[in-house]
This record gives structure tokens, C-alpha cells and sequence, in this order.
């Protein structure tokens, strides 16, 4: 699996591609993966979210192989390594309230996986036979990733949170000084959720190397 990161204004959208590898019988593939983080901001510099799919400065490799018994005698789900880290972090400028500004995490699965080797065809395994837990969550409760699986989808949420903010308690002049108050600061981020990917192997498919690519899409309001 490959992972790329970006960092984009906000309000605003962006993408990061996250591509499988995954060889059925004998046959490895393994497909390269690095991040690169950018911080931009917008006009004024108070609003900007940043988005990693894997690790900042290494290159990532996930290899899914299904061997031995696996490709028919007694199949059993297979889990890829390593485990991908996923972070999403908004900043918002100090304001006077804290107001909701929704974050949003979708990814877009409706690619499948394409042969490239001779030996499968035109073959497509569907993402929708790749599942993940998660570590290092924060829970559903505060909107971070639960463990699911890729439904096919192009706009699949599989996070929702609320973007951290520096607020007044009381009065804010117009140089920016709290009156009557204090300054509270809310964290809200999803920092390094690690995501393990697993291959259902519930339908035999043509022996070969499979490749497809899910694209991560972060948003905020």
C-alpha cells in the first residue's frame, strides 16, 4: 500500500491516495509509499488543516500475500503489514466563542483492485474484501476512526470531529484581549490513528499480483 500526505487551506478539500498491493498465491508484489507534509495556510494565516496517510519522511511498504492453504485449502482472512498512521489536524485562530467547525474524513474505495499480471486478466478484486482495526483511536465517541471495512463507495466517512479551538470565556476587545474571561483551548485532532489492513480471502480469485488505490479526503467547514 502507498501513502502520500498534504496539507491544504481551510475551509477547504483534499485528497491523499492510499494504493494496496496484494498477490494471491506465490506471487509478490510490493508497491513503495511515502508522505510528504506541506504546511499552507490561507490569507491572514489563521485557518489550515493538514492530512498524513503514512509516515512523514520514509517510504511505506504493505504487502498482502495469499499462500499455502490460504489460496483454497482452508482460507483464512490475511492481514498486510506494516499498519498505516492516519492524522488530521485543523487550526483555527483564537476567536470569541467555539463554535462547531466540522472535520471530515471520507475515503473513496470505488476503484477496485486491478490484475497486473497475465495470469488474472481482466480481474478486479473489489476494496470492499479489505477490512482494518484500529490502535492508537480516540474512540467513536470523539469522532475518530473505528475499525471498518471499504464499502466501494466514493464518499465513505469513516471519521467526524469537531476542529480544535482557542476561545474567550468572557469579552474580546479588538486587539484581541480577554476581558472578563480567560483563554480555554480545545484539542480536537486525530493524531497518528494506526490502521491495519486485512484481505477477506472469502472468494477464490485468479492467481496473480492485484493493485488499486483508495483516495483519503479530509474537510473542514
Amino acid at each position: 500500500m502507498r501513502a502520500a500526505a498534504l496539507l491544504t487551506t481551510a475551509p477547504g478539500r483534499f485528497r491523499a491516495p492510499l494504493a494496496a498491493g496484494l498477490a494471491l498465491l506465490a506471487c509478490g508484489s510490493t508497491v513503495p509509499a511515502n508522505a510528504v507534509i506541506t504546511t499552507v495556510t490561507d490569507t491572514g494565516s489563521t485557518y489550515a488543516i493538514s492530512l498524513q496517510v503514512g509516515s512523514p519522511s520514509a517510504v511505506d511498504t504493505v504487502q498482502i500475500n495469499v499462500t499455502g492453504n490460504n489460496v483454497g485449502l482452508t482460507p483464512a482472512p490475511v492481514t498486510g503489514t506494516p499498519a498505516i498512521d492516519i492524522s488530521v489536524v485543523p487550526i483555527r485562530p483564537a476567536n470569541s466563542d467555539s463554535g462547531a467547525r466540522p472535520v471530515t474524513l471520507q475515503v473513496d474505495s470505488s476503484t477496485g483492485l486491478t490484475c497486473q499480471s497475465t495470469s488474472c486478466g481482466t480481474t478486479i478484486i473489489p476494496f470492499s474484501k479489505i477490512s482494518w482495526t484500529v490502535s492508537n483511536s480516540s474512540g467513536g465517541g470523539a469522532g475518530d476512526i473505528q475499525n471498518g471495512q471499504f464499502n466501494g463507495a466514493a464518499n465513505q466517512q469513516i471519521a467526524s470531529f469537531n476542529a480544535n479551538a482557542t476561545y474567550c470565556s468572557g469579552i474580546i476587545n479588538i486587539f484581541g484581549i480577554c476581558i472578563l474571561g480567560s483563554w480555554f483551548y480545545q484539542s480536537n485532532a486525530m493524531n497518528a490513528t494506526r490502521l491495519t489492513f486485512t484481505y477477506a480471502n472469502d472468494v477464490i480469485y485468479p492467481a496473480g499480483a492485484y493493485k488499486g488505490t483508495v483516495y483519503f479526503t479530509a474537510s473542514m467547514q
